[in-house]
């Protein structure tokens, strides 16, 4: 695999001609495919939740140990043995309470308290005893950043377990292990809304009916998908030349993986930086001086989605917001209020044709691009069908299907009326522009973005989206909603 895109020899002359970090870490990552830590770790920024052989990954004597642990652990639900992770600072101080109660009903040993987690005390060294075993669930207690921090978890136990990156689901044998129930602490919970587990939460969920409602749950999956961002602004041409070998690199553990659709990636990958018309000039009116886009290397996974546009800008003032005066939100209707009063300036947005350039795996493997509208001020990359809190923008799609779903939103209104209406009105939602296993976004000027709720502003990068693994994922079986929601075809697809 290290020859296998031939770039060997040209990393060799380039660190030859340069001995700067970035040049060290993408030879790394074109020959053992793991960029992102390594990039993580030489640039100074925050973890990513991606397991790799290099971080966060269990030693091996760890992995020697819990080769030696138990299939069979002591039920204390019914057939099943349920271990609860609380986030105690969650919920205006539900946390707390319910940290106590759900020790009364399954037991002080299998509750786990993520604010006191520390080195040697953490959600994987939990896991780990409880991995062999197709019995055991797991009940999350927070927002859909509880959820991320616990399959984060399981990727370090997969990846001790079974190497692949912690992709479980190429594992016939352990990818309906460890399956997450949700009991919804945060503000969108847009996962727990997804699978029927509820919009908020609810005094009745601290009974003995909601262990019993996690028994009866559906085993179901949950498609994850890994995020990798470049920041092109601050590479050198030389250092460029070496984006599309990381894009194009090869899954050694997907059977599907061709040489061809690689190499065919290459080739696009480089047009795209190749391609710097007069359009690309066009800068954002809502950057101001004092703004300062990000120019870090970022690689982790997201469950939710991805969004680059006005909804992330509006995401983003209400953050700053918050952060100034967190007094305005100490409920729902005023969180949603103040979000309100912010969502004017997403229409001074701009537009986004001119500035960006968006190119989405076809059926073949092959990288096709695709006409963003004219008036298009957001684009939207759309794994389950709950946006923002509940937002139904689309009927097709599915979570589990392998392909993410791509939106393109021309204006505040219509967002606002899908999100409103869009249930019983279905032609006020929006058309999936493509569904793919891979988006490949180029930025031409500092953006707002946001991944699963949490928005920033990006300077010029260049974006990849695409499949990861599949992890399960309980479905509440009864009191819940369907989306009604269609799954895509096996194969990515253009509409």
């Amino acid at each position: 695999m290290r020859d296998q895109l031939g770039v060997s020899t040209a990393l060799s002359k380039a660190i030859t001609r340069s001995k700067r970090t970035i040049l060290h870490v993408i030879q790394r990552a074109a020959h053992d495919n793991v960029v992102t830590n390594m990039l993580l770790q030489k640039n100074g920024t925050q973890g990513s939740g991606l397991a790799s052989p290099d971080d966060n990954e269990l030693s091996a004597r760890d992995r020697e140990s819990s080769s030696r642990q138990s299939t069979s652990h002591h039920r204390n639900a019914g057939k099943y043995t349920v271990i609860a992770f609380v986030n105690s600072t969650s919920g205006g101080g539900k946390g707390k309470e319910l940290l106590r109660t759900l020790q009364s009903l399954l037991g002080n040993e299998y509750v786990i308290d993520l604010h006191s987690c520390g080195p040697g005390h953490m959600p994987e060294d939990t896991l780990l005893q409880y991995a062999f075993d197709p019995l055991v669930r797991i009940l999350a207690c927070g927002g859909d950043g509880t959820c991320g921090w616990i399959y984060s978890s399981l990727d370090n136990v997969w990846s001790s377990i079974l190497g692949m990156k912690g992709r479980v689901h190429l594992s016939d044998q352990y990818k309906d292990h460890l399956p997450l129930a949700i009991m919804p602490l945060g503000t969108g919970n847009d996962l727990s809304r997804q699978y029927n587990w509820g919009k908020r939460f609810q005094k009745h969920m601290t009974q003995k009916s909601m262990v019993s409602a996690v028994v009866n749950a559906d085993l179901v999956g949950l498609d994850r998908w890994r995020l990798l961002i470049l920041p092109t602004s601050t590479l050198r041409e030389d250092e460029k030349e070496f984006i599309p070998q990381i894009f194009s690199e090869k899954d050694s553990y997907d059977p599907n993986s061709e040489r061809r659709s690689s190499l065919a990636t290459l080739s696009k990958v480089a047009a795209m930086l190749g391609d710097e018309d007069a359009d690309s000039k066009k800068g954002n009116k809502l950057v101001t001086q004092s703004s300062r886009p990000s120019t870090e290397y970022f690689d982790g996974l997201f469950c939710n989605y991805f969004s680059l546009g006005f909804d992330a800008t509006v995401l983003l003032e209400f953050h700053k917001e918050r952060t100034k005066h967190p007094e305005k939100f100490t409920s729902p209707l005023k969180n949603k209020l103040v979000y309100v009063e912010k969502s004017p300036i997403g229409v001074r947005a701009p537009k986004l044709r001119k500035r960006v350039q968006i190119f989405v795996n076809n059926k073949d493997g092959e990288l096709v691009r695709l006409k963003i509208p004219r008036d298009t001020r957001d684009i939207i990359l759309l794994n389950i069908q709950s946006y923002a809190g509940g937002n139904h923008l689309a009927t097709k799609g599915s979570s589990d299907d392998g392909l993410i779903e791509v939106i393109f939103v021309s204006n505040l209104i219509r967002m606002v009326a899908s999100a409103v209406v869009g249930p019983v009105v279905p032609y006020a939602l929006f058309n999936v522009r493509a569904q793919t296993n891979r988006v490949v976004i180029k930025t031409k000027c500092p953006l707002h973005c946001q991944v699963d709720g949490e928005p920033w502003l990006q300077g010029e990068a260049m974006i990849q989206v695409s499949f990861h693994t599949r992890n399960a994922i309980l479905k509440k079986s009864s009191d819940g909603m369907n989306c009604g929601c269609v799954s895509g075809s096996d194969n990515a697809v253009i509409s």
